[in-house]
């Protein structure tokens, strides 16, 4: 079995839960089985990984994710704040899919945050409504732009490392 497929039969077990559990939605036998595998393999991951940490730790580990995009999804800050100001540089406002890197950008961003999911709503809220501004062409695209530099500069900030002196 691949990674893909053990996560996507963990992605339909979690997704009928999200929905209620709707009898005509329930995950196949094929992804219920999927699905142990990638939650076995994720408890073997954080047993390993988190050998000898402290409980209040191991609570804050989240376990695997499937890697779609490693450049991006597992970006240092310097490259995700880097990354995250060349999109919103070269962003004219016409696109009209959303850029998932900004999302992936910004959750390797905040990866040690305790509760990271404002900043991060913030900066994908701010860009996807530059990115749609094509949308409304009577409207300025600048003071969008700017949020997104704002959204960023506030994540920027909440990473920062503190210094010793």
């Amino acid at each position: 079995m691949t990674a893909e497929q053990a996560a996507d039969g963990a992605f339909a077990v979690e997704g009928w839960d999200e929905m209620g559990f709707p009898s005509d939605e329930e995950p196949s036998e094929v992804e219920y089985a999927a699905a142990d595998v990638w939650y076995e393999a994720n408890k073997a991951a954080l047993q390993a990984c988190c050998e000898g940490w402290p409980e209040e730790k191991r609570l804050r580990a989240f376990g695997l994710e499937l890697l779609t995009n490693p450049e991006v999804q597992l970006a240092d800050r310097d490259t995700a704040l880097a990354k995250l100001r060349a999109l919103t540089e070269e962003e004219d406002g016409r696109g009209e899919f959303v850029n998932s890197d900004i999302g992936m950008l910004a959750d390797a961003l905040a990866v040690d945050l305790d509760n990271p999911r404002d900043l991060i709503a913030a900066l994908t809220i701010a860009f996807t409504t530059l990115e749609l501004s094509g949308f409304h062409p009577d409207e300025p695209i600048e003071p969008k732009r700017q949020a997104v530099y704002n959204a960023i500069d506030a994540l920027e900030a909440a990473t920062e490392m503190p210094t010793s002196h």
